[in-house]
């Protein structure tokens, strides 16, 4: 098995030279797995990190597609979440995406990542970089205590349902800290149930009250949290949008959502794309990209 990873290496440090299809075909034949043995491999033989060489071998967003793939995801959302804070100002909108839509299990992974490569504490950070509503819901996702309760208590649930609403549409202003806290400490299964229970209290979604009760980021957050734990298909394939629709593209966010969903559930992105904005979300990301990184790009969202 070694002999044979080192000969994938080989391949991959000679296909670097060429770029092309040659380097497309051997990345897109492993899966990830495959790839971080590779990447091991790769130091261990050459004394150098793959990272580096294919930063020094390509350029763009190709590079950027290649780099994301021989990370593994912890480390991918660590760097992407110090780039977010990095220098002036702050990206919220990429700190929402990855903490609000992350698993306590990956939430720990991230922590324990951005630790290792920045010797510094993610969560000190994000307490320095953002404020408010917005920094109390990310600060309690970052203590990774949602509930891990996989069969909701139903009698439970709806009387959280009944008391969120009474909560929110039922008066006049909102009890935001209840709703802060039921949406972070809530299991996906929980909020699946709460979700439910509320709709048939209301002729308004769980989401739609969220929308008609706040603004802004903290909107933006705890829809995050919603529908990325009811329906993570409907959530990314909405990000992928995002990114591709209108002048330009944010690039960024693509490879981002792109590379974050592959081996878990391409293909369910790609059917609720459909359903949503009733359009082909391969032909929309080709649309918008080119050359070596519309083929790497558009194979990756084609997968199963």
């Amino acid at each position: 098995m070694e002999k044979e990873i080192e000969a994938e290496c080989e391949a991959l440090k000679k296909a670097l030279k060429g770029k092309g299809d040659s380097l497309i075909n051997l990345i897109l034949s492993k899966n990830r797995r495959d790839r971080y043995e590779i990447r091991n491999e790769y130091k261990s033989l050459y004394s150098k990190d793959l990272i580096d060489d294919v930063n020094s071998a390509l350029s763009g967003n190709f590079r950027r597609v290649v780099v994301d793939l021989f990370r593994t995801p912890q480390e991918r959302d660590a760097i992407y979440l110090y780039k977010a804070m990095k220098g002036a100002g702050t990206d919220e909108e990429t700190l929402i995406e990855i903490i609000c839509s992350r698993s306590n299990v990956e939430l720990e992974k991230i922590k324990e990542e951005y630790k290792r490569i920045y010797n510094e504490e993610l969560e000190k950070k994000v307490s320095s970089d953002t404020s408010g509503p917005l920094r109390n819901i990310l600060i309690s996702l970052l203590q990774c205590k949602r509930s891990e309760n996989s069969v909701p208590n139903d009698a439970e649930c709806r009387l959280i349902a009944e008391d969120l609403y009474k909560e929110g549409e039922g008066k006049l202003g909102t009890d935001k800290e209840k709703f802060n806290k039921i949406f972070t400490l809530s299991s996906p299964p929980e909020l699946f149930s709460i979700n439910n229970y509320y709709s048939e209290l209301s002729t308004k979604s769980l989401m739609e009250a969220v929308d008609k009760e706040y603004t802004g980021n903290i909107k933006n957050a705890l829809n995050t949290i919603l529908e990325a734990t009811i329906s993570p298909s409907n959530y990314f394939a909405k990000r992928v949008n995002k990114a591709v629709k209108g002048l330009g593209t944010n690039d960024k966010m693509l490879i981002r959502n792109i590379c974050c969903r592959e081996e878990i559930d391409m293909k369910e992105v790609r059917e609720s794309y459909k359903n949503i904005f009733g359009k082909d979300m391969i032909y929309d990301i080709k649309d918008d990209t080119s050359g070596d990184y519309q083929k790497i790009l558009i194979n990756l969202a084609s997968r199963d």
